[in-house]
């Protein structure tokens, strides 16, 4: 799978501060999709109901409300800042972090999660999510600089002083570690919940290791012998060591994607991979509904507090 975290990701990093946005809410237990008699959990489940989308957005997974948008992320960063720059000034320090860069649009969620997709895609090879990426940063602001960070800054910042600063105690994990917590983050982090991530990629892996979705596998790959390429699954070809040689996507390279989206259309792989991984986020949101329901609180409190920083409203 290929992953995306969009523009959130890109203000975690200009913030200079972080490990503690991209973080995630809560710590419960996670019970893992049909943990015990995981098969039994989910066989009933008829895999050809969903067609094959036409496009990456058409695909919603049961865990998508358990996990924030690119603009809500984008919003608990932008309050972290602030609240981080308000602390700061009371030690004296003029630290104010750049704004990050919102782009006009943002890539579905599972744009990539099962490889190329749609013909649109193939004529970037598997180079396509770097492609994307280009194009959307091309219509957001420039990134400005980080401001610098002196080592009398980063003590206060992230509270590693060894006494007060301009006759101020500074709080436990320094500015950094005030502001995660006015926010309402948990044990240093907030964002996405753990529970949350969890099942998210527990139901990827477990999916590529079903019955039903190996079976579609094989048809995949037989459908690309046919067309002259031999791999056993889309990941294999995804991940061709060819492709990384250059930074731009060869004629083989477009070729074989094009290849690639024709055999899965014509064997309806996404459509019973997406099902089969629906069906084990469903069985596992069921096993966690309490813990998912106590994590979603907790991301709509995380939200209102940013939302009530910033000025704005949700």
């Amino acid at each position: 799978m290929i992953t995306r975290r969009g523009y959130a990701a890109a203000a975690a990093v200009a913030l200079t501060l972080t490990p503690v946005v991209t973080g995630c809410t809560g710590s419960a237990a996670v019970h893992p999709a049909g943990a015990g008699t995981p098969r039994s959990a989910v066989t009933p489940m008829p895999v050809i109901a969903t067609a094959t989308p036409s496009r990456p957005s058409d695909i919603v997974l049961p865990i998508t409300p358990y996990l924030f948008t690119d603009a809500q992320s984008s919003q608990l960063v932008a309050a972290h800042v602030k609240l981080a720059s308000a602390c700061m000034r009371r030690y004296g320090f003029g630290y104010s972090v750049p704004a990050a860069p919102v782009a006009p649009e943002q890539l579905p969620v599972n744009e990539s999660r099962y490889g190329v997709m749609t013909p649109d895609q193939a004529r970037y090879g598997y180079h396509f999510m770097a492609v994307e990426m280009k194009r959307l940063r091309a219509g957001a602001a420039p990134i400005q600089d980080p401001p610098k960070v002196t080592p009398a800054m980063a003590a206060v910042l992230w509270g590693s002083s060894s006494g007060p600063v301009d006759g101020r105690s500074v709080p436990s994990g320094g500015c950094n570690g005030e502001a995660t917590t006015e926010l309402g983050g948990r044990n240093g982090r907030y964002g996405d919940p753990d529970i949350a991530e969890s099942i998210q990629a527990d139901s990827y892996d477990r999916s590529q290791s079903d019955p039903r979705v190996l079976k579609a596998f094989a048809a995949w790959s037989a459908c690309m012998r046919a067309d002259g390429y031999d791999y056993p699954s889309p990941n294999a070809a995804t991940n061709d060591p060819r492709w990384s040689a250059s930074a731009e996507p060869s004629a083989a390279e477009i070729a074989t994607a094009r290849a690639d989206v024709a055999c899965k259309r014509r064997t309806n792989l996404v459509g019973v991979w997406a099902s089969v991984e629906s069906a084990y986020q469903d069985a596992a949101i069921e096993l966690n509904a309490d813990s998912l329901r106590q994590a979603r609180a907790t991301m709509q409190r995380e939200l209102r507090t940013a939302a009530t920083l910033l000025g704005s409203s949700q």
